[in-house]
């Protein structure tokens, strides 16, 4: 009777599997600290476009990047990339869309408005993390 050699699998590299965590949460909590660090009134002045599209849109691009990075630590999880982008857009755009209904169930404080071009900013953003996350870190970080 032939009995199969049971295969053994490549044991895994858990330095660089902490390595990578250590990058990914790094880069997550950097752009979140950012937020608060930095205040557009410093760089441009109250009103002016510039501070506008900072108060605007800046988030926007920011916290969908982040959130993106923070998921990829779930990748044992969320295998594909098309996964970890789903789940981040659609996170934002449930949020974004809790904006219009917001104030037809309570109005007790300002929480932002209904923008579609939010939408477009977050659409932007996870595309920007999925390239930095697939083809710009693994060139970079011999351990991605």
């Amino acid at each position: 009777m032939y009995f199969a050699t049971p295969v053994k699998s490549k044991p895994r590299n858990l330095n660089k599997q902490l390595a990578k965590m250590a990058t990914l949460l790094g880069v997550s909590l950097g752009l979140l600290s950012l937020l608060n660090i930095f205040s557009p009134a410093t760089i441009f002045e109250p009103e002016s476009p510039g501070w506008v599209l900072s108060v605007s849109y800046a988030n926007d691009l920011i916290l969908p990047f982040a959130l993106y990075c923070f998921i990829c630590l779930g990748e044992k999880w969320l295998r594909t990339w098309h996964r970890r982008a789903l789940l981040t857009l659609a996170i934002f755009i449930l949020l974004e869309f809790g904006q219009v209904l917001y104030y037809r169930v309570w109005t007790g404080h300002y929480v932002g408005t209904f923008d579609p071009l939010d939408i477009l900013m977050y659409v932007i953003s996870v595309g920007l993390a999925v390239v930095v996350e697939q083809k710009v870190l693994p060139r970079l970080l011999k351990f991605w």
